[in-house]
Protein backbone atom coordinates (compact mmCIF):
# COMPACT_ATOMS: atom_id res chain seq x y z
CA UNK A 1 0.00 0.00 0.00
CA UNK A 2 1.68 3.49 -0.75
CA UNK A 3 2.93 5.30 2.01
CA UNK A 4 0.32 8.23 1.58
CA UNK A 5 -2.56 6.22 1.35
CA UNK A 6 -1.47 4.72 4.63
CA UNK A 7 -0.61 8.30 6.03
CA UNK A 8 -4.22 8.88 5.36
CA UNK A 9 -5.67 6.52 7.12
CA UNK A 10 -3.40 6.62 10.10
CA UNK A 11 -4.47 10.58 10.27
CA UNK A 12 -0.76 11.48 9.91
CA UNK A 13 1.10 14.37 8.99
CA UNK A 14 0.90 15.36 5.27
CA UNK A 15 4.84 16.92 4.85
CA UNK A 16 6.86 14.04 7.04
CA UNK A 17 3.82 11.20 6.84
CA UNK A 18 4.88 10.32 10.04
CA UNK A 19 3.30 12.71 13.02
CA UNK A 20 -0.34 12.61 14.58
CA UNK A 21 -2.31 15.45 13.10
CA UNK A 22 -4.69 14.99 16.11
CA UNK A 23 -4.34 14.66 20.33
CA UNK A 24 -7.74 13.85 20.52
CA UNK A 25 -11.65 13.25 19.08
CA UNK A 26 -11.86 16.72 18.01
CA UNK A 27 -8.54 18.48 18.84
CA UNK A 28 -5.91 18.97 16.46
CA UNK A 29 -2.54 19.33 16.99
CA UNK A 30 -1.23 22.95 16.13
CA UNK A 31 2.50 21.42 14.62
CA UNK A 32 3.79 17.90 13.42
CA UNK A 33 5.79 16.70 16.34
CA UNK A 34 8.11 15.53 13.86
CA UNK A 35 8.71 17.66 10.82
CA UNK A 36 7.35 20.65 12.51
CA UNK A 37 4.24 21.39 9.45
CA UNK A 38 1.81 23.62 10.86
CA UNK A 39 -1.75 22.15 9.66
CA UNK A 40 -3.35 25.14 10.04
CA UNK A 41 -1.72 27.34 7.80
CA UNK A 42 -4.09 29.97 7.57
CA UNK A 43 -7.28 31.06 8.44
CA UNK A 44 -9.96 29.24 7.04
CA UNK A 45 -7.58 26.31 5.52
CA UNK A 46 -9.85 23.83 6.22
CA UNK A 47 -13.22 25.06 4.97
CA UNK A 48 -12.36 22.66 1.91
CA UNK A 49 -12.46 20.23 4.14
CA UNK A 50 -15.96 20.13 4.31
CA UNK A 51 -16.92 19.62 0.83
CA UNK A 52 -14.28 15.95 1.06
CA UNK A 53 -16.61 15.31 4.63
CA UNK A 54 -19.64 16.13 1.91
CA UNK A 55 -18.20 13.34 -0.07
CA UNK A 56 -17.53 10.75 2.53
CA UNK A 57 -20.80 10.84 3.97
CA UNK A 58 -22.56 10.35 0.93
CA UNK A 59 -20.89 7.53 0.37
CA UNK A 60 -20.99 5.98 3.87
CA UNK A 61 -25.06 6.71 3.87
CA UNK A 62 -25.14 5.15 0.24
CA UNK A 63 -23.88 2.19 1.60
CA UNK A 64 -25.79 1.93 5.18
CA UNK A 65 -29.18 3.27 3.01
CA UNK A 66 -28.73 0.37 1.05
CA UNK A 67 -27.89 -2.10 2.89
CA UNK A 68 -30.40 -1.23 5.60
CA UNK A 69 -33.11 -1.22 2.21
CA UNK A 70 -32.13 -4.48 1.35
CA UNK A 71 -32.13 -5.79 4.68
CA UNK A 72 -33.91 -4.43 7.16
CA UNK A 73 -36.87 -2.89 5.33
CA UNK A 74 -38.50 -6.58 4.75
CA UNK A 75 -38.86 -6.63 8.10
CA UNK A 76 -39.18 -3.45 9.64
CA UNK A 77 -40.14 -1.37 6.60
CA UNK A 78 -38.27 1.34 5.03
CA UNK A 79 -38.99 4.21 7.14
CA UNK A 80 -37.72 2.70 10.27
CA UNK A 81 -35.11 1.17 8.43
CA UNK A 82 -33.44 4.74 6.77
CA UNK A 83 -33.77 6.18 10.16
CA UNK A 84 -31.57 3.21 11.41
CA UNK A 85 -28.78 3.84 8.92
CA UNK A 86 -29.32 7.66 10.05
CA UNK A 87 -28.29 6.49 13.36
CA UNK A 88 -25.72 4.79 12.36
CA UNK A 89 -24.52 7.21 10.29
CA UNK A 90 -24.50 9.95 13.12
CA UNK A 91 -21.55 7.34 15.06
CA UNK A 92 -19.02 7.77 12.22
CA UNK A 93 -19.30 11.79 11.97
CA UNK A 94 -16.14 12.31 14.25
CA UNK A 95 -14.15 9.83 11.77
CA UNK A 96 -15.65 12.04 8.67
CA UNK A 97 -14.98 15.04 10.44
CA UNK A 98 -11.20 13.97 11.06
CA UNK A 99 -10.71 11.77 7.89
CA UNK A 100 -12.01 14.78 5.93
CA UNK A 101 -9.34 17.10 7.50
CA UNK A 102 -6.71 14.39 6.81
CA UNK A 103 -7.44 14.32 3.26
CA UNK A 104 -7.76 18.13 2.56
CA UNK A 105 -4.30 18.40 3.83
CA UNK A 106 -2.87 15.79 2.23
CA UNK A 107 -4.53 17.03 -1.27
CA UNK A 108 -3.02 20.82 -0.26
CA UNK A 109 0.50 19.62 -0.02
CA UNK A 110 1.45 20.72 -3.18
CA UNK A 111 0.28 24.31 -2.61
CA UNK A 112 2.05 24.62 0.57
CA UNK A 113 4.22 28.47 0.58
Amino acid sequence: MSSRILAVLEQRCPICLQGRMFRSTFTMNETCAVCGHRFMREQGFFQGAMYVSYLIALVVFLVLGWSAALWLAPRWGLLPALTAAVLVQMLFVPWMWREARVIWAHLNVSTQP
